[in-house]
């Protein structure tokens, strides 16, 4: 028998309290932990689709980047190698903004 803050208790007694006390702090915890694992998950897919936006306008920025350069670049050079260059340019930043544009709509 033990004598704890003024009561007597045995050993049996004892134990069981141990485990009631050690089950509700850990259902506590649990608890916590769902409601934090909720959040993260309401959070995710706008998170995800505010990345998605944000790389979608990057890759416009750099598209209408290389467009710029390849305009000012055909300003100065009137070699048909170079309208050709710049065809490939534009080919490939067409490309690039259909894809965009693919995934945009897969998503």
């Amino acid at each position: 028998m033990f004598f704890a803050k003024g009561v007597l208790t045995t050993s049996d007694t004892l134990l069981k309290a141990t485990l009631n006390r050690l089950s509700a702090k850990l259902g506590e915890k649990l608890i916590e932990t769902a409601e934090e694992i909720a959040v993260i998950t309401k959070e995710a897919p706008d998170k995800l689709k505010k990345e998605w936006e944000n790389l979608k306008d990057e890759i416009y920025e750099e598209a209408e980047r290389l467009e710029n350069e390849s305009n000012q670049e055909s300003k100065y050079d009137s070699n048909v190698s170079k309208d050709s260059n710049s065809n490939k340019i534009q080919e490939k930043i067409d490309q690039i903004r259909t894809k965009v544009t693919e995934l945009n709509q897969r998503i």
